[in-house]
């Protein structure tokens, strides 16, 4: 778990099982075969961590894989309202009667007090009450545009990238950019920070 950067079993993604099968099958192979040498194990070895390193870095720099082997947030509720096209979208990960149960959890007595809620990757439900400030979220990560969560905070890609230009900013040269009430905190790959406001960039 340590050698692949988890720290416990709930952040294993598809990646990991599949990654763990193929070294599963590999250390039972050698024990069943009395045939196969230490160096022959040894190479197998490296081959399979070598493959599961090399899955996970797919899926972690490649947004199209990540959204499909880590997944995506789904929000559920927003301005204090169910979101039935996302819920019908998703129906199949979506359990209603859980995440009443998660929200009970979380100190929420109903669905009526929820002003924000997302059902994060790892299954885990992230919510807010009665307030009118939603969660931030990074919209650029290692210079990479997070199209899905631009569009979820009613931002316009091309005002966006007309206000870094603006600024003087180079995409690749941003390692996270958050953002959180109307403004983008931007942090880049030399350590620096610049903080923009991002009123104009709203749909």
């Amino acid at each position: 778990m340590n050698f692949i950067g988890k720290t416990q079993l709930t952040q294993f993604t598809a990646v990991d099982f599949f990654g763990n099968f193929i070294f599963g099958a590999v250390v039972g192979g050698s024990i069943y075969n009395g045939d196969l040498e230490i160096t022959g194990f040894t190479i197998m070895l490296l081959m399979s961590v070598g493959f599961m390193l090399f899955l996970n870095y797919l899926s972690h720099h490649i947004l199209r894989i990540r959204a499909v082997t880590i997944g995506e947030s789904i929000p559920v509720i927003k301005h204090g309202k169910f979101l039935l096209d996302k819920i019908e979208q998703k129906r199949r990960k979506i359990d209603m009667l859980r995440i009443l149960s998660q929200l009970q959890c979380l100190g929420f007595s109903s669905f009526q007090e929820v002003y924000y809620a997302e059902i994060q990757p790892d299954g885990q439900l992230a919510a807010i009450k009665d307030k009118p400030v939603l969660p931030s979220e990074i919209i650029i990560l290692r210079g990479v545009f997070f199209d899905t969560l631009i569009d979820e905070q009613e931002i316009d890609k091309e005002r966006l990238e007309l206000l870094l230009e603006t600024n003087r900013i180079d995409v690749s040269a941003i390692f996270l950019a958050e953002y959180y009430e109307d403004k983008i905190f931007i942090t880049f790959n030399d350590g620096s920070e610049k903080t923009l406001e991002s009123y104009s960039i709203k749909k």
